[in-house]
């Protein structure tokens, strides 16, 4: 093989390539292999037919222009070994010479990975967020416990809101009944904004008994009846009121295996502090990882940002068209222009393309490499969360094509405990930092 590269500009090459005639031999002999199994020819079974009615019936030059297919990615991956390039987008090939008796000649058009440079990781500095858990944030996750164990006790007086109704709700297009929008006994929270625009501002202030009329335009997320107006009669059978249990002794039995108010206190303290620690943990993650993108002068090679950008725009198109909503209705709800969603978007990849570049150069610095057992661990995580069988989802992985992305992500967070480890993070002990492990989630 004969290589020459040339630059054509920042971070992209042209690569002329030039190898005998007789490196197509290998997949010569599989194209005709293949058609030998497909061609039907009296006379001769499959996969017997000789190559001279192979040419005769297909055409040896059609046979050429396939092993040529074939060959290409294997030629095209060796001229980039022998070039020592490292290509990061799909290559623009043409080939410039291909006649019996000569060298193949082609050229490859591709861009490559840029030149990455590692800033100082010694002068990253970072604050450490606040992660003590007050009084404040004991007396909130008791306040939720005792809404989860409220009881409903039925009340003669006006519905308010925060209050359960039982109603019987019919819903009507014209004069037919429309039945995904009509239930009898339907238990209803009022404040909670499930049902129709108007339901919650007729019901509330009316007294058991009492029957409503009213008529709703349907949200856009509603699926087939969004934007459709709809006659709703409503009769209030029952209001509901929440009665809370009183903070003592004998609501801590009710919550768990606690003998007093105080040992539950305890506990709820216990794990809002595990879980404070791992927040701080990957609060000060992502804080070091900011600052390492902001440090680098690194321009983010615009292929890899194009193609991000077109991916996630897609799905953005896309969870926008499952909830019913259009790109109109995602700019009013997130009070901005498309033209600035899509600038947001682009540079959160650019920075996201940065990252990873980045936290990949650092691996390769470090020799910081991938192990079965990683590989093994992040599998059994990722079982243990969707109930699946480890063997089952490690068939998945494999045969989907995501290992070579499992552990590339298993890498990027290995380069990333490697730059927290050696960036200054203000207001943690030297020791903690050294020894404290993230687990990576």
């Amino acid at each position: 093989m004969q290589t020459t590269a040339e630059i054509l500009e920042k971070d992209r090459v042209k690569i002329r390539v030039e190898v005998p005639e007789e490196t197509l031999d290998p997949a010569l002999n599989q194209a005709y292999r293949r058609w030998s199994q497909e061609i039907k020819v009296p006379g001769f079974r499959k996969g017997k037919v000789p190559r001279q009615i192979i040419d005769s019936r297909v055409g040896p030059e059609v046979i050429r222009e396939e092993a040529l297919h074939d060959a290409l990615p294997g030629i095209y991956q060796d001229a980039l070994k022998a070039e020592d390039v490292e290509a990061i987008t799909s290559p623009d090939i043409e080939v410039t010479q291909f006649e019996k008796g000569k060298p193949i000649v082609f050229e490859v058009t591709v861009d490559v990975r840029p030149d990455v440079k590692v800033p100082d990781l010694s002068a990253i500095k970072v604050d450490v967020p606040p992660g003590q858990v007050t009084e404040a944030d004991i007396e909130s996750q008791l306040a939720r416990l005792r809404e989860r164990f409220a009881e409903l006790e039925t009340v003669s007086r006006e519905a308010r809101e925060g209050d359960f109704v039982l109603i019987d709700i019919k819903a009507y297009k014209g004069d037919e009944l429309v039945d995904s929008a009509s239930a009898p006994d339907y238990l209803y929270e009022l404040g909670s904004e499930t049902g129709p625009p108007e339901l919650e501002g007729e019901v509330i202030g009316n007294k058991p008994g009492a029957i409503l009329k009213f008529t709703s335009t349907m949200p856009e997320g509603a699926g087939e009846l969004g934007g459709q107006q709809l006659s709703f009669t409503v009769l209030l059978k029952e209001v509901k009121a929440k009665k809370l249990p009183a903070f003592d002794d004998d609501f801590a039995k009710t919550v768990g295996e606690f003998d007093s108010l105080d040992e539950l206190k305890a506990e709820l303290r216990e794990r809002l502090e595990a879980a404070k620690d791992q927040m701080v943990k990957d609060e000060i993650r992502g804080r070091v990882l900011e600052a390492l993108v902001d440090a680098s002068d690194l321009d983010a090679p615009e292929p890899l940002v194009e193609k991000e950008f077109d991916h996630r725009l897609h799905h953005l198109e896309e969870d926008l068209k499952r909830a019913g909503m259009s790109m109109a209705d995602y700019e009013t709800q997130t009070n901005s222009t498309e033209l600035e969603i899509r600038g947001e978007m682009r540079t959160s990849i650019a920075r996201g393309v940065k990252a990873e570049l980045l936290l990949e150069q650092i691996a390769r610095e470090q020799k910081i490499d991938v192990t079965d057992e990683d590989i093994g661990r992040e599998l059994a995580t990722a079982a243990a969360r969707s109930g699946q069988d480890i063997k089952e989802l490690a068939k998945q992985v494999v045969e989907s094509g995501r290992l070579s992305s499992v552990a590339a992500d298993i890498m990027s967070r290995k380069a990333l405990d490697y730059v927290v480890e050696n960036a200054t993070i203000e207001g943690v002990n030297p020791d903690d930092q050294e020894t404290d492990e993230v687990d990576g989630e």
